[in-house]
């Protein structure tokens, strides 16, 4: 088994009917065919709405043996710091029990704004690291670079937490080994809007995150790897480029288009 669980941000993209999925296929189908093709999926959508008990449940049974997810933390504890903050997460953590009783819980994410610096905000952190339950994998996003101190790394290390090695245009963490696990995000900017296809190259950017993983992280087993579509135009073509960088095996994007059980496109 491949050390690499590699996936897209989402999976419920209109602009992927036609080029991933099928014309014509109903969003219900979305999830079921993403998984055919993946192992594994970032959960974007958490970020702006916590998920009820009935939709997580829905996502373990339409997903195989094996899949895993990754869920955003809510928007109302990292971005908006409300006075609930603590409570919101813990209640989310609950929500997420179906996954964990079924075996395809991933990593919790906690994605901080570029805005989010030390000062004052190292209190913050550390009491929402104390928050999630340490039975749960957790990875941190922080953008700013006054976090890159060893402060930093020593409290993302005593709770086990990975700190997210993410592709963007104002953010270069350092490439802390922290917990059990890798997390790395190819996010890009925010220029392109539509997602029907590869737009732009990432491979650069790929082969370095290669570099990253075999050198800081060459002692990991398990690491997990999502492609934005923002990064290159197109998630699952972004994501079946880096299988290919990091010697993974390359996912078959026909799989989605597939009718279930379909050994081949050809019908005839």
């Amino acid at each position: 088994m491949s050390r690499y669980w590699l996936g897209c941000s989402g999976w419920a993209y209109d602009d992927w009917v036609g080029p991933f999925y099928p014309p014509g296929t109903p969003p219900g189908e979305f999830l079921e065919r993403y998984a055919r093709v993946f192992r594994t999926v970032e959960v974007d959508s958490t970020f702006y709405r916590a998920p009820g008990p009935s939709l997580v449940r829905r996502w373990a049974d339409r997903t195989p043996d094996g899949f895993r997810f990754a869920l955003k933390v809510p928007r109302e504890v990292t971005h908006e710091a409300t006075p609930d903050a603590g409570e919101v997460l813990e209640r989310f953590v609950a929500s997420l029990e179906p996954l964990r009783a079924a075996g395809k819980l991933g990593p919790v994410v906690l994605q901080f704004p570029p805005s989010f610096r030390r000062d004052p905000g190292a209190g913050r952190l550390e009491r929402l690291l104390a928050r999630v339950p340490p039975t749960y994998a957790l990875a941190v996003e922080l953008r700013h670079r006054s976090w890159w101190v060893d402060a930093t790394r020593q409290a993302l290390a005593a709770r086990r937490a990975a700190l997210v090695w993410s592709v963007l245009p104002a953010a270069s963490p350092p490439d802390w080994v922290t917990g059990e696990f890798l997390y790395a995000r190819f996010v890009g900017d925010r220029a392109l809007t539509e997602f029907g296809g590869v737009q732009r190259p990432g491979r650069t950017a790929m082969e370095a995150m290669r570099a990253r993983f075999d050198g800081a992280g060459r002692e990991i087993t398990t690491i997990f790897a999502y492609s934005n579509n923002h990064f290159m135009g197109f998630g699952p073509g972004s994501t079946a480029e880096l299988a290919a960088v990091l010697g993974a095996p390359v996912p078959d994007l026909t799989l989605a288009a597939r009718a279930q059980g379909q050994r081949t496109l050809d019908t005839g």
